[in-house]
């Protein structure tokens, strides 16, 4: 959940995915789930994250956001979500999202995309979050801390 809520309406967030994300974990979720299964998987990330602020669908007060940093106009938060078909709860499936959301602009940026699989075997989930944004996203980290 958000402890800093955006402001309500129905204007959709444009949703874009980092080349980081694209070339470090998406091609192991296309190659693992093969097919359509990916695509709606894929569609239904950015459907959700695109409607974060409206009134009727209140994505940043459910389960499946967690804010990690926050300043002014600036956020980085943790979705959590599940491949399609699967019958697995979306808590339980290990899978993430990092994203950077800028209120002011209405843009979201999908940074890392991965499961709980894909953390390092010396690492948790916390510090390689924040080793993987420092090395690779410090202007985004700048923008939350």
């Amino acid at each position: 959940m958000f402890t800093h809520l955006l402001l309500k309406d129905n204007i959709p967030f444009g949703v874009d995915c980092s080349h980081y994300a694209q070339r470090h974990f998406l091609k192991r979720f296309q190659k693992d789930n093969p097919g359509r299964q990916w695509a709606i998987t894929y569609d239904s990330i950015q459907e959700d994250l695109s409607r974060i602020s409206y009134v009727d669908y209140d994505l940043q007060q459910t389960q499946l956001v967690d804010e990690l940093w926050h300043k002014d106009d600036f956020w980085i938060f943790k979705y959590d979500f599940k491949i399609a078909g699967k019958k697995e709860s979306t808590k339980n499936s290990g899978n993430r999202c990092i994203v950077f959301l800028d209120s002011s602009k209405k843009l979201i940026e999908i940074l890392i995309i991965y499961s709980k699989g894909d953390l390092p075997k010396n690492m948790g989930e916390q510090q390689f979050i924040e080793s993987t944004l420092k090395d690779n996203f410090t202007d985004y980290l700048a923008k939350c801390r």
